[in-house]
């Protein structure tokens, strides 16, 4: 994330006001009260190089004894290692720029997510080959996806996958981040949506 002048004021970035009410926020949590006491707070280690935001998945370990700390240490997840996923749910402390519209979290910053297995609904990035099984006939078991660190989205694990589940996928209308592989900025774009109960 490029940070040059963090408080310069600009326009409005492209679809950040939207006057159709369907789609999803990736990141977002559904509200549900059973689950919200399950948002876990964290704070991203202190080698992790570049920003993190909500929707991706996560890396949540136990922090050292010798820290006495709460909490866990976050980490990017890999394609084998991903226990939780990000959200922007009270999460009022992310950095947006003139060139970044997605709040993002930097290391040494604080986190929020959810574990897999809360339960959560969240809607995630997701690949065309996970877009193309909303054809209402294809069942989809909940070991079927993993994640995809390289594209920062969900796609078809080749074999035993996380344990979520697909709900829902939102073609349009969505909030999806997306990053700029030159210049690392973070914007909304409307592309696929899943919404995953993690």
């Amino acid at each position: 994330m490029a940070l040059s002048n963090a408080y310069k004021t600009g326009p409005a970035f492209k679809n950040s006001f939207n006057v159709d009410s369907t789609g999803l926020t990736q990141g977002d949590a559904q509200d549900d009260p059973a689950i919200r006491l399950s948002l876990a707070a964290g704070i991203i280690a202190d080698d992790v190089v570049g920003s993190l935001w909500g929707g991706l998945a996560l890396n949540a370990a136990i922090p050292q004894a010798k820290n006495n700390a709460l909490g866990a240490v976050i980490r990017p997840a890999t394609e084998t290692n991903a226990n939780s996923f990000c959200v922007f749910n009270q999460a009022n402390h992310g950095v947006i720029s003139p060139s970044s519209g997605v709040p993002q979290y930097m290391a040494t910053n604080g986190i929020h997510f959810y574990r897999i297995g809360s339960g959560a609904r969240i809607p995630l990035p997701i690949s065309p080959q996970v877009a193309a099984l909303a054809d209402g006939s294809t069942a989809v078991d909940e070991h079927t996806f993993s994640w995809d660190p390289v594209n920062k989205r969900i796609d078809i694990a080749a074999s035993d996958g996380m344990a979520i589940k697909l709900l829902l996928v939102s073609m349009t209308g969505n909030m999806a981040a997306e990053e700029d592989s030159a210049t690392k900025n973070v914007n909304w774009t409307d592309a696929p949506l899943g919404l995953f109960q993690i």
